[in-house]
């Protein structure tokens, strides 16, 4: 049996949102990504790894940069209602994305495991680099969905994570729903 009520951990979606008021003033015209060499990987294909990066989804290649790339993709998607006349750059980096495993993917129990995903994140004037919101922190961990709840790997698991992103961005930058909340779950 994989885990019991014990071992659950505690995960959230959780920011200190922007004002409205003050978002809407902000058209994204970039995004840049950070993912530190401190950061560690694992491609192992274990229940649990002990990483700070675990993603599969796309296939063999560089992690971080695969990452990076997903991460950015959310923040962009969940920005595009900014409209405002003053021009900024989003600086995110990456603290933590872990995501299934092959294995997990198919051994874990229907409602367990997670995809957490948590980044620190910067706006700044794009003209002048005047920091315009100091450094906060996004937590923007999901409910993973398995094989055995109906799940997929491949593009599909990584549409499903960037449109969490999003969502957990909109909800950040005042342009939709306040989606800030906690839950339990197996995982790490």
């Amino acid at each position: 049996m994989i885990g019991a009520a014990g071992c659950s951990s505690q995960f959230s979606v959780d920011y200190t949102p922007v004002p409205a008021e003050r978002s809407k003033a902000w058209t994204v015209q970039s995004v840049k990504v950070a993912v530190p060499e401190e950061l560690t990987v694992s491609d192992m294909n274990v229940l649990i790894p002990d990483a700070d990066i675990v993603w599969h989804s796309d296939g063999p290649g560089d992690r971080r940069a695969q990452v990076a790339d997903v991460l950015k993709d959310g923040i962009e998607l969940g920005a595009r209602g900014l409209g405002g006349p003053v021009p900024v750059i989003v600086e995110a980096e990456l603290v933590r994305f872990h995501a299934l495993t092959p294995y997990a993917f198919q051994v874990a129990p229907p409602g367990t495991g997670v995809e957490s995903v948590r980044f620190k994140v910067v706006v700044r004037d794009a003209r002048t680099r005047k920091t315009l919101l100091a450094e906060g922190f996004i937590s923007a961990d999901g409910r993973a969905v398995a094989a055995k709840d109906g799940g997929f790997r491949g593009p599909q698991e990584r549409t499903r994570i960037v449109s969490r992103i999003a969502t957990v961005t909109r909800g950040w930058l005042g342009l939709g729903e306040d989606v800030r909340q906690s839950f339990r779950r197996l995982g790490r």
